[in-house]
C-alpha cells in the first residue's frame, strides 16, 4: 500500500543539507506539502530543489483556498493557546489531519500535539528506517548520513539515534 506523506520544512532543511533529498523522494510514497511550507524555506537553493519535485508533479502542494483559509486560521487560534504551533505548522497538521496522511515533522511540539489529535506523526529517523528498508540506503551508508545529520541538527533524540546506529552496526553484513 502506498503510504500518503507531508513534510514540514525541517525534514526537507535536513534531507537537503546531508544530500539525501532525492534518495527520499525514491521511497514508495506519494509527498504532499502546503503552500505555506514551501514559502516557509527561505534558502533560494533549497526551495528550488523541493520546488522542482512540484514541477516533476512527485510533490504534490495544497493550496487553501478562501474558506480553507478561514478554517486553517480558526484552527491556529484555537490550537496555539494549546501548544503555540505556527500557522504553517497548523497547515500541514490540519492537512494531514482532514487527509488521513501521515505527518513528517522534526518539530516536537507539533510532533506531541498532531499524536494527540489522533495523527499518526513520524519524524527524521523514520525516514532513514524507510530508506534502509527500501534499500535505498544500506545501513553503512544510513550510518555516515545520520552522522552527518547529527552535526547539522544536534536537536535530534539522541537515544533513538544511538539505537540506529548500534543496530545498524550490529546487522551491516546482512547487506552483502
Amino acid at each position: 500500500m502506498e503510504i500518503v506523506t507531508i513534510s514540514d520544512t525541517n525534514i526537507f532543511i535536513d534531507l537537503i543539507g546531508i544530500g539525501l533529498l532525492d534518495t527520499f523522494f525514491s521511497l514508495p510514497w506519494e509527498f504532499h506539502t502546503t503552500d505555506m511550507i514551501i514559502h516557509e524555506l527561505k534558502e533560494p537553493v533549497q526551495r528550488r530543489k523541493v520546488v522542482a519535485y512540484q514541477h516533476k508533479n512527485v510533490l504534490r502542494v495544497k493550496k487553501f483556498d478562501g474558506k480553507e483559509l478561514s478554517n486553517l486560521i480558526a484552527f491556529h487560534a484555537k490550537m496555539c493557546n494549546k501548544t503555540n504551533v505556527s500557522i504553517q505548522d497548523c497547515s500541514v497538521w490540519l492537512y494531514a489531519q482532514d487527509n488521513r496522511y501521515m505527518l513528517l515533522t522534526g518539530d516536537s511540539k507539533l510532533k506531541n500535539a498532531a499524536t494527540r489529535s489522533g495523527v499518526d506523526v513520524h519524524g527524521i529517523l523514520f525516514v532513514f528506517d524507510k530508506l534502509v528498508e527500501n534499500q535505498l540506503l544500506t545501513k553503512e551508508q544510513a550510518t555516515t548520513k545520520l552522522k552527518d545529520l547529527i552535526l547539522l541538527n544536534p536537536r535530534l533524540p539522541q537515544t533513538d539515534v544511538l539505537k540506529r546506529l548500534q543496530y545498524w552496526a550490529r546487522n551491516e553484513k546482512d547487506d552483502g
